[in-house]
Protein backbone atom coordinates (compact mmCIF):
# COMPACT_ATOMS: atom_id res chain seq x y z
CA UNK A 1 0.00 0.00 0.00
CA UNK A 2 1.44 3.42 -1.00
CA UNK A 3 1.38 6.44 1.27
CA UNK A 4 -1.65 8.05 -0.43
CA UNK A 5 -3.70 4.84 -0.18
CA UNK A 6 -2.71 4.48 3.47
CA UNK A 7 -3.89 8.04 4.25
CA UNK A 8 -7.21 7.47 2.44
CA UNK A 9 -7.76 4.19 4.34
CA UNK A 10 -6.95 5.89 7.63
CA UNK A 11 -9.39 8.74 6.89
CA UNK A 12 -12.15 6.29 5.96
CA UNK A 13 -11.53 4.36 9.17
CA UNK A 14 -11.74 7.56 11.21
CA UNK A 15 -14.98 8.57 9.50
CA UNK A 16 -16.48 5.14 10.20
CA UNK A 17 -15.50 5.31 13.87
CA UNK A 18 -16.97 8.81 14.14
CA UNK A 19 -20.19 7.63 12.45
CA UNK A 20 -20.54 4.70 14.84
CA UNK A 21 -19.90 6.97 17.82
CA UNK A 22 -22.55 9.49 16.70
CA UNK A 23 -25.00 6.67 15.89
CA UNK A 24 -24.54 5.12 19.32
CA UNK A 25 -24.99 8.51 21.02
CA UNK A 26 -28.20 9.13 19.08
CA UNK A 27 -29.40 5.65 19.93
CA UNK A 28 -28.82 6.21 23.64
CA UNK A 29 -30.51 9.61 23.50
CA UNK A 30 -33.60 7.93 22.00
CA UNK A 31 -33.88 5.71 25.07
CA UNK A 32 -34.95 6.98 28.47
CA UNK A 33 -34.08 5.17 31.68
CA UNK A 34 -37.22 4.76 33.78
CA UNK A 35 -37.18 6.17 37.35
CA UNK A 36 -36.14 3.94 40.30
CA UNK A 37 -39.72 3.19 41.37
CA UNK A 38 -40.33 1.61 37.95
CA UNK A 39 -37.08 -0.37 37.90
CA UNK A 40 -38.72 -3.68 38.86
CA UNK A 41 -39.26 -7.00 37.15
CA UNK A 42 -41.57 -9.90 37.96
CA UNK A 43 -40.91 -13.39 36.68
CA UNK A 44 -44.28 -15.17 36.41
CA UNK A 45 -44.74 -18.92 36.50
CA UNK A 46 -41.22 -19.76 37.67
CA UNK A 47 -40.33 -22.38 40.26
CA UNK A 48 -39.49 -20.95 43.68
CA UNK A 49 -36.09 -21.61 45.26
CA UNK A 50 -36.01 -24.38 47.85
CA UNK A 51 -32.43 -24.53 49.16
CA UNK A 52 -30.63 -21.47 50.61
CA UNK A 53 -27.34 -23.35 51.10
CA UNK A 54 -25.11 -22.77 48.06
CA UNK A 55 -23.28 -26.06 48.72
CA UNK A 56 -26.50 -28.09 48.55
CA UNK A 57 -28.62 -26.16 46.03
CA UNK A 58 -29.11 -28.38 42.98
CA UNK A 59 -32.34 -26.95 41.54
CA UNK A 60 -32.05 -24.14 38.93
CA UNK A 61 -34.46 -21.89 40.85
CA UNK A 62 -32.27 -21.87 43.98
CA UNK A 63 -29.05 -21.51 41.99
CA UNK A 64 -30.49 -18.56 40.07
CA UNK A 65 -31.61 -16.64 43.16
CA UNK A 66 -28.39 -17.38 45.06
CA UNK A 67 -26.35 -16.10 42.09
CA UNK A 68 -28.07 -12.73 42.54
CA UNK A 69 -27.58 -12.65 46.31
CA UNK A 70 -23.85 -13.43 46.30
CA UNK A 71 -20.80 -12.62 44.22
CA UNK A 72 -17.90 -15.05 44.04
CA UNK A 73 -14.49 -15.13 42.41
CA UNK A 74 -16.16 -15.37 38.99
CA UNK A 75 -19.70 -14.59 37.87
CA UNK A 76 -22.07 -14.72 34.93
CA UNK A 77 -22.04 -11.31 33.23
CA UNK A 78 -24.60 -9.24 31.37
CA UNK A 79 -24.27 -11.45 28.28
CA UNK A 80 -24.42 -14.69 30.28
CA UNK A 81 -20.71 -15.43 29.78
CA UNK A 82 -18.32 -16.18 32.64
CA UNK A 83 -16.22 -13.19 33.73
CA UNK A 84 -14.16 -12.16 36.79
CA UNK A 85 -16.26 -11.20 39.81
CA UNK A 86 -14.19 -10.52 42.91
CA UNK A 87 -10.97 -11.42 41.07
CA UNK A 88 -8.94 -8.33 40.24
CA UNK A 89 -5.91 -10.25 38.95
CA UNK A 90 -4.99 -13.89 38.36
CA UNK A 91 -1.44 -15.21 38.18
CA UNK A 92 -0.35 -18.80 37.49
CA UNK A 93 2.97 -20.30 38.47
CA UNK A 94 5.42 -21.39 35.79
CA UNK A 95 4.40 -25.04 36.19
CA UNK A 96 0.71 -24.05 36.04
CA UNK A 97 -0.27 -25.65 39.36
CA UNK A 98 -0.47 -22.60 41.63
CA UNK A 99 -3.18 -19.99 41.09
CA UNK A 100 -2.84 -16.68 42.91
CA UNK A 101 -5.93 -14.49 42.96
CA UNK A 102 -5.82 -10.83 43.96
CA UNK A 103 -9.28 -9.93 45.23
CA UNK A 104 -11.39 -6.80 45.02
CA UNK A 105 -12.88 -5.39 48.19
CA UNK A 106 -16.33 -6.69 49.07
CA UNK A 107 -18.65 -6.25 52.07
CA UNK A 108 -21.63 -8.28 53.21
CA UNK A 109 -25.04 -6.90 54.12
CA UNK A 110 -23.90 -7.09 57.77
CA UNK A 111 -20.84 -4.96 57.06
CA UNK A 112 -18.32 -7.81 57.22
CA UNK A 113 -15.47 -7.99 54.71
CA UNK A 114 -15.28 -10.87 52.24
CA UNK A 115 -11.61 -11.81 52.30
CA UNK A 116 -9.29 -14.52 51.03
CA UNK A 117 -9.87 -16.35 54.32
CA UNK A 118 -13.61 -16.33 53.61
CA UNK A 119 -12.96 -18.43 50.51
CA UNK A 120 -10.48 -20.69 52.32
CA UNK A 121 -13.10 -21.53 54.93
CA UNK A 122 -15.77 -22.02 52.28
CA UNK A 123 -13.66 -24.36 50.12
CA UNK A 124 -12.63 -26.42 53.13
CA UNK A 125 -16.25 -26.87 54.13
CA UNK A 126 -17.22 -27.76 50.56
CA UNK A 127 -14.81 -30.75 50.40
CA UNK A 128 -15.49 -31.89 53.97
CA UNK A 129 -17.25 -35.27 53.82
CA UNK A 130 -19.55 -34.13 56.66
CA UNK A 131 -20.96 -31.38 54.42
CA UNK A 132 -22.02 -34.01 51.90
CA UNK A 133 -22.13 -31.49 49.07
CA UNK A 134 -22.90 -32.93 45.61
CA UNK A 135 -20.45 -30.34 44.25
CA UNK A 136 -17.36 -31.29 46.26
CA UNK A 137 -15.99 -33.13 43.19
CA UNK A 138 -15.53 -29.75 41.48
CA UNK A 139 -12.43 -29.29 43.66
CA UNK A 140 -11.03 -32.75 42.88
CA UNK A 141 -8.02 -31.19 41.12
CA UNK A 142 -7.07 -29.16 44.21
CA UNK A 143 -4.31 -30.56 46.39
CA UNK A 144 -5.63 -33.02 49.07
CA UNK A 145 -9.28 -32.60 48.04
CA UNK A 146 -9.82 -36.28 47.21
CA UNK A 147 -8.17 -37.46 50.41
CA UNK A 148 -10.32 -35.09 52.48
CA UNK A 149 -13.46 -36.31 50.75
CA UNK A 150 -12.53 -39.90 51.63
CA UNK A 151 -11.95 -38.92 55.27
CA UNK A 152 -8.23 -39.66 55.00
CA UNK A 153 -7.12 -36.08 55.72
CA UNK A 154 -8.51 -33.07 57.57
CA UNK A 155 -10.13 -30.17 55.65
CA UNK A 156 -7.38 -27.76 56.72
CA UNK A 157 -4.90 -29.70 54.52
CA UNK A 158 -6.72 -28.56 51.35
CA UNK A 159 -4.45 -26.72 48.92
CA UNK A 160 -5.95 -23.29 49.53
CA UNK A 161 -4.53 -20.52 51.70
CA UNK A 162 -4.90 -16.83 52.38
CA UNK A 163 -1.60 -15.05 51.88
CA UNK A 164 -3.21 -11.87 53.14
CA UNK A 165 -6.75 -10.41 53.21
CA UNK A 166 -6.87 -9.86 49.46
CA UNK A 167 -4.63 -12.65 48.16
CA UNK A 168 -5.91 -16.19 47.73
CA UNK A 169 -3.65 -19.05 46.65
CA UNK A 170 -4.91 -22.37 45.28
CA UNK A 171 -2.60 -25.29 44.50
CA UNK A 172 -3.67 -27.98 42.03
CA UNK A 173 -2.35 -31.51 41.76
CA UNK A 174 -1.71 -30.93 38.05
CA UNK A 175 -1.69 -27.92 35.70
CA UNK A 176 -5.17 -27.28 34.32
CA UNK A 177 -5.66 -24.29 32.03
CA UNK A 178 -9.18 -22.86 32.34
CA UNK A 179 -9.76 -24.42 35.76
CA UNK A 180 -10.72 -21.06 37.27
CA UNK A 181 -14.04 -20.93 35.39
CA UNK A 182 -15.58 -23.52 37.72
CA UNK A 183 -15.61 -20.80 40.39
CA UNK A 184 -18.54 -19.11 38.62
CA UNK A 185 -20.78 -21.99 39.68
CA UNK A 186 -23.13 -21.26 42.62
CA UNK A 187 -21.45 -23.79 44.94
CA UNK A 188 -18.45 -21.42 45.24
CA UNK A 189 -20.38 -18.31 46.30
CA UNK A 190 -18.93 -16.96 49.59
CA UNK A 191 -21.65 -17.88 52.09
CA UNK A 192 -20.42 -17.40 55.68
CA UNK A 193 -23.32 -19.31 57.26
CA UNK A 194 -26.80 -20.48 56.38
CA UNK A 195 -29.98 -21.10 58.32
CA UNK A 196 -32.95 -19.76 56.36
CA UNK A 197 -33.57 -17.42 53.42
CA UNK A 198 -34.46 -14.44 55.62
CA UNK A 199 -31.25 -14.73 57.66
CA UNK A 200 -28.74 -14.87 54.81
CA UNK A 201 -25.73 -12.56 55.03
CA UNK A 202 -24.90 -11.77 51.42
CA UNK A 203 -22.45 -9.71 49.36
CA UNK A 204 -24.08 -9.70 45.92
CA UNK A 205 -26.04 -7.16 43.87
CA UNK A 206 -29.31 -8.03 45.63
CA UNK A 207 -30.43 -8.96 49.13
CA UNK A 208 -33.32 -11.02 50.42
CA UNK A 209 -36.59 -9.16 51.02
CA UNK A 210 -39.45 -11.60 51.60
CA UNK A 211 -40.75 -15.05 50.73
CA UNK A 212 -44.12 -16.81 51.01
CA UNK A 213 -45.78 -19.87 49.51
CA UNK A 214 -46.16 -18.33 46.05
CA UNK A 215 -43.40 -15.72 45.66
CA UNK A 216 -39.99 -14.42 46.64
CA UNK A 217 -38.67 -10.85 46.35
CA UNK A 218 -35.10 -9.59 46.43
CA UNK A 219 -34.02 -5.93 46.56
CA UNK A 220 -31.03 -3.98 45.34
CA UNK A 221 -28.17 -4.28 47.84
CA UNK A 222 -26.80 -0.81 48.61
CA UNK A 223 -23.64 -2.31 50.13
CA UNK A 224 -22.71 -4.12 46.90
CA UNK A 225 -19.31 -3.04 45.60
CA UNK A 226 -20.72 -2.18 42.13
CA UNK A 227 -24.04 -0.82 43.32
CA UNK A 228 -23.80 2.08 40.83
CA UNK A 229 -24.00 -0.47 38.00
CA UNK A 230 -27.18 -2.07 39.36
CA UNK A 231 -30.36 -0.41 38.09
CA UNK A 232 -33.16 -2.79 39.03
CA UNK A 233 -34.58 -2.08 42.48
CA UNK A 234 -36.68 -5.23 42.92
CA UNK A 235 -36.87 -8.71 41.42
CA UNK A 236 -39.98 -10.74 42.23
CA UNK A 237 -40.48 -14.39 41.31
CA UNK A 238 -44.04 -15.71 41.37
CA UNK A 239 -44.87 -19.38 41.03
CA UNK A 240 -48.29 -18.66 39.54
CA UNK A 241 -48.30 -18.37 35.77
CA UNK A 242 -50.01 -15.43 34.10
CA UNK A 243 -49.26 -15.61 30.39
CA UNK A 244 -52.00 -13.10 29.61
CA UNK A 245 -50.06 -10.40 31.47
CA UNK A 246 -48.11 -8.00 29.24
CA UNK A 247 -45.44 -7.20 31.78
CA UNK A 248 -42.35 -8.80 33.26
CA UNK A 249 -40.89 -12.10 32.19
CA UNK A 250 -42.57 -15.48 31.65
CA UNK A 251 -41.03 -18.94 31.06
CA UNK A 252 -43.05 -20.39 28.18
CA UNK A 253 -44.70 -23.77 28.94
CA UNK A 254 -44.22 -26.69 26.56
CA UNK A 255 -47.71 -26.54 25.03
CA UNK A 256 -48.19 -22.75 24.86
CA UNK A 257 -49.38 -21.25 21.57
CA UNK A 258 -46.97 -18.37 20.91
CA UNK A 259 -49.08 -17.08 18.02
CA UNK A 260 -51.33 -15.45 20.64
CA UNK A 261 -48.52 -13.14 21.78
CA UNK A 262 -48.84 -9.39 21.25
CA UNK A 263 -45.47 -8.71 19.60
CA UNK A 264 -45.93 -4.98 20.08
CA UNK A 265 -45.32 -5.32 23.81
CA UNK A 266 -43.61 -8.70 24.31
CA UNK A 267 -40.50 -10.36 22.90
CA UNK A 268 -39.88 -14.09 22.67
CA UNK A 269 -36.39 -15.15 23.74
CA UNK A 270 -35.21 -18.69 22.96
CA UNK A 271 -32.28 -19.78 25.13
CA UNK A 272 -30.08 -22.87 24.55
CA UNK A 273 -28.97 -24.67 27.71
CA UNK A 274 -26.14 -27.08 28.41
CA UNK A 275 -28.41 -30.07 28.99
CA UNK A 276 -28.64 -32.88 26.45
CA UNK A 277 -31.21 -35.67 26.16
CA UNK A 278 -30.32 -39.02 24.66
CA UNK A 279 -31.09 -42.71 24.46
CA UNK A 280 -28.94 -44.60 26.94
CA UNK A 281 -28.57 -48.40 26.71
CA UNK A 282 -27.42 -50.59 29.58
CA UNK A 283 -24.54 -52.26 27.74
CA UNK A 284 -24.53 -55.21 30.17
CA UNK A 285 -28.07 -56.23 29.19
CA UNK A 286 -28.78 -58.29 26.07
CA UNK A 287 -29.22 -57.40 23.27
CA UNK A 288 -27.66 -54.01 24.14
CA UNK A 289 -24.37 -55.76 24.94
CA UNK A 290 -24.05 -56.22 21.16
CA UNK A 291 -22.50 -53.13 19.54
CA UNK A 292 -24.08 -54.05 16.19
CA UNK A 293 -27.55 -53.91 17.77
CA UNK A 294 -26.84 -50.55 19.37
CA UNK A 295 -25.49 -49.16 16.09
CA UNK A 296 -28.56 -50.38 14.22
CA UNK A 297 -30.74 -48.37 16.61
CA UNK A 298 -28.51 -45.30 16.39
CA UNK A 299 -28.44 -45.40 12.58
CA UNK A 300 -32.24 -45.75 12.47
CA UNK A 301 -32.79 -42.58 14.49
CA UNK A 302 -34.47 -39.85 12.42
CA UNK A 303 -34.11 -36.77 14.58
CA UNK A 304 -36.01 -34.54 12.18
CA UNK A 305 -39.10 -36.65 12.89
CA UNK A 306 -38.84 -35.57 16.54
CA UNK A 307 -38.66 -31.83 15.94
CA UNK A 308 -42.41 -31.29 16.18
CA UNK A 309 -42.39 -32.88 19.64
CA UNK A 310 -39.73 -30.54 21.04
CA UNK A 311 -40.25 -27.25 22.83
CA UNK A 312 -39.40 -24.25 20.64
CA UNK A 313 -35.98 -23.57 22.26
CA UNK A 314 -34.89 -27.20 22.05
CA UNK A 315 -33.00 -28.45 19.02
CA UNK A 316 -32.03 -31.87 17.74
CA UNK A 317 -28.36 -32.79 17.95
CA UNK A 318 -26.05 -35.65 17.09
CA UNK A 319 -23.56 -34.41 19.69
CA UNK A 320 -23.16 -35.32 23.34
CA UNK A 321 -20.87 -32.31 23.83
CA UNK A 322 -23.57 -29.76 23.00
CA UNK A 323 -21.52 -26.87 24.44
CA UNK A 324 -18.63 -27.60 22.07
CA UNK A 325 -18.17 -24.98 19.36
CA UNK A 326 -16.06 -27.29 17.18
CA UNK A 327 -17.39 -29.99 14.86
CA UNK A 328 -17.73 -33.55 16.06
CA UNK A 329 -14.97 -36.00 15.08
CA UNK A 330 -17.42 -38.93 15.21
CA UNK A 331 -18.86 -40.63 12.15
CA UNK A 332 -21.28 -43.50 12.67
CA UNK A 333 -20.94 -45.91 9.75
CA UNK A 334 -22.96 -48.89 8.54
CA UNK A 335 -26.39 -49.87 7.31
CA UNK A 336 -29.02 -50.14 10.06
CA UNK A 337 -31.06 -52.89 8.40
CA UNK A 338 -28.05 -55.04 7.56
CA UNK A 339 -26.68 -54.72 11.10
CA UNK A 340 -30.07 -55.62 12.56
CA UNK A 341 -30.31 -58.70 10.33
CA UNK A 342 -26.89 -59.93 11.50
CA UNK A 343 -28.02 -59.52 15.12
CA UNK A 344 -31.20 -61.54 14.50
CA UNK A 345 -29.18 -64.29 12.83
CA UNK A 346 -26.77 -64.46 15.78
CA UNK A 347 -29.68 -64.64 18.19
CA UNK A 348 -31.53 -67.09 15.91
CA UNK A 349 -34.75 -65.10 16.05
CA UNK A 350 -36.96 -63.12 13.71
CA UNK A 351 -38.23 -60.72 16.38
CA UNK A 352 -36.62 -58.70 19.15
CA UNK A 353 -38.58 -56.94 21.88
CA UNK A 354 -37.08 -54.11 23.93
CA UNK A 355 -38.37 -51.83 26.67
CA UNK A 356 -37.82 -48.05 26.58
CA UNK A 357 -37.87 -46.36 29.96
CA UNK A 358 -39.35 -42.85 29.86
CA UNK A 359 -40.70 -40.05 32.07
CA UNK A 360 -44.26 -39.35 33.17
CA UNK A 361 -44.31 -36.09 31.26
CA UNK A 362 -46.27 -34.75 28.30
CA UNK A 363 -43.23 -33.85 26.21
CA UNK A 364 -41.44 -37.12 27.05
CA UNK A 365 -44.58 -39.02 26.03
CA UNK A 366 -44.63 -37.27 22.66
CA UNK A 367 -40.95 -37.96 22.08
CA UNK A 368 -41.14 -41.58 23.25
CA UNK A 369 -44.11 -42.26 20.95
CA UNK A 370 -42.20 -40.94 17.95
CA UNK A 371 -39.05 -42.82 18.96
CA UNK A 372 -41.05 -46.05 19.14
CA UNK A 373 -42.46 -45.47 15.64
CA UNK A 374 -39.01 -44.54 14.35
CA UNK A 375 -37.11 -47.52 15.81
CA UNK A 376 -39.79 -50.03 14.82
CA UNK A 377 -38.89 -49.37 11.20
CA UNK A 378 -36.35 -52.11 11.82
CA UNK A 379 -38.10 -55.26 10.62
CA UNK A 380 -38.93 -57.45 13.62
CA UNK A 381 -38.24 -54.88 16.37
CA UNK A 382 -40.94 -54.14 18.96
CA UNK A 383 -40.50 -51.24 21.41
CA UNK A 384 -42.59 -51.02 24.58
CA UNK A 385 -42.54 -47.65 26.33
CA UNK A 386 -42.68 -47.69 30.13
CA UNK A 387 -43.31 -44.35 31.87
CA UNK A 388 -42.16 -43.75 35.44
CA UNK A 389 -42.11 -40.69 37.75
CA UNK A 390 -38.69 -39.03 37.71
CA UNK A 391 -37.57 -40.34 41.13
CA UNK A 392 -38.54 -43.93 40.37
CA UNK A 393 -36.93 -43.72 36.93
CA UNK A 394 -33.62 -42.44 38.33
CA UNK A 395 -33.54 -45.14 41.02
CA UNK A 396 -34.15 -47.82 38.40
CA UNK A 397 -31.31 -46.52 36.23
CA UNK A 398 -28.85 -46.13 39.11
CA UNK A 399 -29.52 -49.70 40.23
CA UNK A 400 -28.85 -50.92 36.69
CA UNK A 401 -32.31 -52.49 36.58
CA UNK A 402 -33.13 -51.26 33.08
CA UNK A 403 -32.17 -51.97 29.46
CA UNK A 404 -32.84 -48.80 27.48
CA UNK A 405 -33.76 -45.31 28.65
CA UNK A 406 -34.68 -41.87 27.41
CA UNK A 407 -32.34 -39.97 29.68
CA UNK A 408 -30.67 -36.59 30.07
CA UNK A 409 -27.66 -34.84 31.55
CA UNK A 410 -27.15 -31.31 32.84
CA UNK A 411 -23.43 -30.55 33.47
CA UNK A 412 -22.33 -29.10 36.79
CA UNK A 413 -19.41 -27.07 35.44
CA UNK A 414 -18.40 -25.35 32.18
CA UNK A 415 -15.97 -27.93 30.78
CA UNK A 416 -16.48 -30.57 28.09
CA UNK A 417 -15.36 -33.28 30.52
CA UNK A 418 -18.60 -32.69 32.45
CA UNK A 419 -20.46 -34.68 29.79
CA UNK A 420 -18.06 -37.59 29.70
CA UNK A 421 -16.97 -38.63 33.20
CA UNK A 422 -20.23 -40.55 33.80
CA UNK A 423 -19.10 -43.13 31.22
CA UNK A 424 -15.79 -43.96 32.92
CA UNK A 425 -15.55 -47.50 34.26
CA UNK A 426 -15.26 -46.59 37.93
CA UNK A 427 -17.57 -43.56 37.99
CA UNK A 428 -20.42 -43.93 40.49
CA UNK A 429 -22.82 -42.34 37.96
CA UNK A 430 -22.02 -44.87 35.24
CA UNK A 431 -25.51 -46.36 34.97
CA UNK A 432 -24.75 -47.38 31.35
CA UNK A 433 -22.33 -49.96 32.81
CA UNK A 434 -19.90 -49.07 30.02
CA UNK A 435 -16.34 -50.21 30.73
CA UNK A 436 -13.67 -49.57 28.15
CA UNK A 437 -9.97 -49.31 28.92
CA UNK A 438 -9.12 -47.09 25.94
CA UNK A 439 -11.94 -44.69 26.83
CA UNK A 440 -10.69 -44.48 30.42
CA UNK A 441 -7.18 -43.82 29.11
CA UNK A 442 -8.46 -40.92 26.99
CA UNK A 443 -10.14 -39.39 30.03
CA UNK A 444 -6.98 -39.80 32.11
CA UNK A 445 -4.95 -38.25 29.29
CA UNK A 446 -7.32 -35.28 29.18
CA UNK A 447 -6.97 -34.77 32.93
CA UNK A 448 -3.18 -34.67 32.63
CA UNK A 449 -3.21 -32.21 29.69
CA UNK A 450 -2.63 -28.59 30.68
CA UNK A 451 -3.61 -26.87 27.42
CA UNK A 452 -7.35 -26.32 27.19
CA UNK A 453 -7.35 -26.62 23.38
CA UNK A 454 -5.36 -29.86 23.43
CA UNK A 455 -7.51 -31.24 26.26
CA UNK A 456 -10.68 -30.55 24.30
CA UNK A 457 -9.30 -32.41 21.27
CA UNK A 458 -8.81 -35.47 23.46
CA UNK A 459 -12.31 -35.11 24.90
CA UNK A 460 -13.80 -34.93 21.39
CA UNK A 461 -12.06 -38.22 20.65
CA UNK A 462 -13.58 -39.67 23.82
CA UNK A 463 -17.01 -38.45 22.70
CA UNK A 464 -16.41 -40.02 19.27
CA UNK A 465 -15.73 -43.39 20.90
CA UNK A 466 -19.06 -43.27 22.74
CA UNK A 467 -20.96 -42.24 19.61
CA UNK A 468 -19.26 -44.74 17.29
CA UNK A 469 -20.03 -47.58 19.70
CA UNK A 470 -23.56 -46.21 20.23
CA UNK A 471 -23.05 -46.15 23.99
CA UNK A 472 -25.09 -42.96 23.91
CA UNK A 473 -27.49 -41.77 21.19
CA UNK A 474 -28.01 -37.98 21.45
CA UNK A 475 -31.44 -36.63 20.51
CA UNK A 476 -31.77 -32.98 21.48
CA UNK A 477 -30.20 -30.09 23.35
CA UNK A 478 -32.22 -28.56 26.16
CA UNK A 479 -33.48 -25.00 25.96
CA UNK A 480 -35.91 -22.55 27.53
CA UNK A 481 -38.11 -19.88 26.03
CA UNK A 482 -39.23 -16.67 27.71
CA UNK A 483 -41.75 -13.95 27.05
CA UNK A 484 -40.07 -10.68 28.01
CA UNK A 485 -41.74 -7.31 28.18
CA UNK A 486 -40.19 -4.89 25.71
CA UNK A 487 -38.07 -2.26 27.40
CA UNK A 488 -35.90 -4.56 29.52
CA UNK A 489 -32.25 -4.32 28.53
CA UNK A 490 -29.19 -6.50 29.30
CA UNK A 491 -30.80 -9.70 30.57
CA UNK A 492 -28.15 -12.40 30.49
CA UNK A 493 -28.97 -16.01 29.62
CA UNK A 494 -26.11 -18.36 30.58
CA UNK A 495 -25.86 -21.70 28.80
CA UNK A 496 -24.89 -23.28 32.12
CA UNK A 497 -25.54 -22.29 35.75
CA UNK A 498 -28.31 -19.82 36.67
CA UNK A 499 -31.31 -19.64 34.35
CA UNK A 500 -30.90 -15.90 33.81
CA UNK A 501 -28.84 -12.97 35.07
CA UNK A 502 -30.59 -9.71 35.97
CA UNK A 503 -27.68 -8.02 37.76
CA UNK A 504 -27.11 -5.42 35.06
CA UNK A 505 -30.63 -5.29 33.64
CA UNK A 506 -32.53 -2.05 33.37
CA UNK A 507 -35.89 -0.89 32.16
CA UNK A 508 -35.92 1.76 29.46
CA UNK A 509 -38.51 3.62 27.43
CA UNK A 510 -38.00 4.36 23.76
CA UNK A 511 -38.56 8.01 22.94
CA UNK A 512 -40.48 8.92 19.82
Amino acid sequence: MNKKSFIVAALLGSVLILFLFIWNEQREQSRELLPPEEQTITIHGESLPTQPDVMLAIDPASQTVLSHLYEGLYRFGADGAIEPGLVEKLERSEDGTVYTFTLKESMTTEGNAVTAQTFVGHFRKLVDDETNSPFSFLLADVQSAKEIGLGQQEPDTLGVRAIDERTLEITLIRPMEGFEEVFAMPAFLPQPSVTSWDELETNGPFKFDRMDDTSISIHKNETYREVDNVTLETITIQSESNLTATSGMHPIPYDFDTSTIDEEVMNIKDVPRSGVFYLKPNVEKAPFNDVAFRKALALTLERTALEESLARAEQTTERLLVMDEEDSVAELEGDANQLFETVKKRLKTETIEIELLSFVDEEAREISTRLKENLEQLDGLTVTVVELPLGDKVRKEVSGNYSFSLSGWQPDYPMLSAYLTQFESDDVLNSSRYANESYDQLMDQARSTESLDERNIILRNAEAKLLEEAVVMPIYQAGRSYLVEKGYDQIGYPVIGPSYVLTFSKKIRKLS
